[in-house]
């Protein structure tokens, strides 16, 4: 009886196991072959009489890198310039609208979108830019100065334009960390190099408040400039209109600010006037699968780095030093690859991490013989520009945080803290230095000096770089670094970059570099991959040769490449569904 018992419970269990397996694999398959057929629908002719639409809320990665999954939750910052730049020459497109929603950009990527929209403006296409308020109670001066990059600026009756200028704020917890027992032992090199200060410090220093002080400034000119520029402002208007603020809403139409005061169902009516009675809107995921498929041939690779700068197989968060070195091998060995974008953005991360993808860099420009151009980001600023300074050209936006040539290093010692909770360390060891990276020992004389040492090591050796490959003496060189950071506008003065623009100066430059026309296509790397090629990729061996080889699990994924795209072409017949008037991302 209980024999029969757990037969039956066995049987079940494997049916059951069974049956989750089959829907599993059978999934995988669909997701492979079809993607995502209600999220992803194949391409289709655009309507003659569109706007695309986007509402700009909260934060966006660089770069998704999956497929499908990506679009669940919205474009990526990618997405959204590479399809406003796209829908500026499609004759399709009549205009774009722009939702904002408090977006989480920081100021270097916001200009990467303001740099696409002035681009579509530019064209002649009408441009709308909606919001409730710009900040309700906190600053809306990044919000507004991205909302003038459209041709119209409509906002809520009881909304407001929260124009006050730049501020930045500075924790300091050293009084917090005394009290909790917590002692905090660091070196920086050299004044500059602030980061430590909110943990040894109860304010500024007189250094790092003077170079954040630079920053604001510099980035509020670049804010004065635009506004100016678009609203048809001088200078000293928006800088007194900014001294002044905020405003409310009929203050803010008197002053120019806006041009409409409304409610957002009214600018349907204001749009289908302009454009059409026909129109249609559709949204950036909607528009960005309506474009066709690049053709084989010659190709830039883009290449992604955001986060911290770690060491070996750091996963998905940060960028790591082993993926990073391996997407630029796999894009090196690639014959139609022709040159290579790294896109970063970072302020910093691991030395070491740093200079391994440092010396890649130049290994494929001096092993391929293809340009590596950098584009930067919302900072690329210490281990971020240490990486940088190996590409062959440096882009940045005006706003970019760079520089921060220097180091520091160091520990907290939580033995103060132990001791409040009653716990008491005891300790066994073999050497002189054993416990130096202990938290619960006070680095000696002696460890302070290797410590020193090292830090002397690190900074040497970024500086010896920043020499080499900007063609700056040491003396140069010294007098840009020491910890400081600067916005990409100051570094192009300094010397620490080559250009100012966004993503699409660096892919233009590549290919100028490169010797390619502009109409040649720009591919990710590395290539995203789906659900059933990431289920494959988890069984192949995980300690690799670092130059990957032609394995069997790779030729497979190519077979199944060749069949999706045959299976693709029977399920063409998906219509696009068109979004409504800014809901998709």
């Amino acid at each position: 009886m209980i024999r029969t018992f757990f037969k039956f419970l066995f049987r079940t269990f494997f049916w059951i196991c069974a049956l989750v397996g089959f829907v599993f694999v059978s999934l995988g398959l669909v997701f492979y072959f079809v993607g995502f057929p209600i999220l992803t629908p194949a391409p289709k002719p655009l309507a003659q009489d569109s706007v695309l639409t986007l509402t700009l809320h909260g934060s966006y990665n660089e770069h998704t890198s999956s497929k499908g999954l990506d679009l669940m939750g919205g474009a990526s910052l990618y997405d959204l310039t590479r399809a406003i730049h796209q829908a500026a020459q499609d004759p399709n497109i009549r205009g774009i609208f722009v939702h904002l929603e408090d977006p989480d950009l920081g100021m270097a990527q916001l200009q990467e979108v303001r740099e696409a929209l002035l681009a579509f403006r530019k064209t002649g296409k009408p441009s709308w830019c909606y919001t409730d308020s710009f900040g309700e109670v906190s600053s809306g001066t990044n919000a507004y100065y991205l909302a003038t990059a459209c041709e119209e600026i409509w906002l809520q009756p009881l909304g407001a334009v929260n124009l006050t200028g730049l501020q930045t704020d500075v924790l300091c917890a050293k009084g917090a960390l005394e009290k909790l027992g917590v002692k905090a032992e660091f070196i920086q090199k050299k004044e500059y190099k602030s980061f430590v200060e909110m943990f040894t410090r109860e304010g500024c220093s007189e250094p790092s408040r003077e170079a954040k002080q630079a920053i604001l400034d510099s980035v509020l000119d670049q804010v004065v400039d635009g506004i100016a520029k678009d609203r048809k402002l001088s200078h000293d208007q928006v800088r007194e209109l900014i001294n002044k603020g905020p405003y409310l809403t009929q203050e803010a139409y008197a002053a120019k600010l806006i041009d409409r005061i409304d409610f957002y169902q009214n600018l349907k009516p204001a749009i289908q006037e302009k454009v059409g009675p026909s129109v249609a809107f559709i949204g950036i995921s909607a528009y960005l699968n309506t474009l066709p498929q690049q053709e084989e041939g010659s190709k830039v690779a883009l290449i992604f780095g955001s986060g911290s700068i770690q060491r070996g197989k750091s996963g998905s968060l940060g960028i790591s030093a082993d993926a990073t070195c391996k997407t630029f091998q796999a894009a090196m060995v690639d014959p139609q690859v022709k040159a290579i974008v790294y896109r970063i953005n970072s302020e910093g991360g691991s030395p070491l991490a740093a200079e391994t993808i440092y010396n890649m860099i130049h290994y494929v420009q001096d092993y391929a013989k293809k340009p590596v151009i950098i584009s930067m980001s919302d900072a690329a600023a210490s281990g971020g520009y240490w990486i940088s300074v190996a590409g062959s050209k440096i882009v940045a936006q005006p706003a970019t945080l760079t520089g921060s040539i220097g180091v520091f290093g160091g520990k907290f010692v939580l033995t103060g803290l132990f001791e409040k909770l009653g716990i008491t360390w005891d300790h066994v060891s073999t050497s002189n230095n054993a416990g130096m990276w202990s938290l619960t020992e006070t680095y000696t004389p002696e460890q302070w000096l290797k410590l020193n040492a090292w830090i002397d090591q690190v900074y040497d050796t970024f500086t010896r770089h920043v020499a080499k490959d900007r063609n700056m003496d040491s003396l140069q060189v010294e007098k840009v670094a020491r910890g400081r950071v600067w916005t990409g506008e100051q570094a192009m003065a300094l010397g620490l970059v080559d250009q100012l623009g966004g993503l699409q100066t660096a892919l233009a430059l590549a290919k100028k570099e490169s010797g390619l026309p502009p109409e040649t296509p720009v591919e990710v790397y590395p290539q995203s991959l789906t659900l059933l090629e990431t289920i494959i990729l988890l069984l192949e061996d995980k300690d690799e040769d670092f130059f990957p080889q032609v394995s069997a699990v790779s030729t497979f994924l190519d077979l199944f490449r060749q069949i999706r795209m045959v299976f693709a072409l029977l399920c063409s017949s998906q219509e696009v569904v068109y979004a409504p008037l800014g809901k998709i991302k």
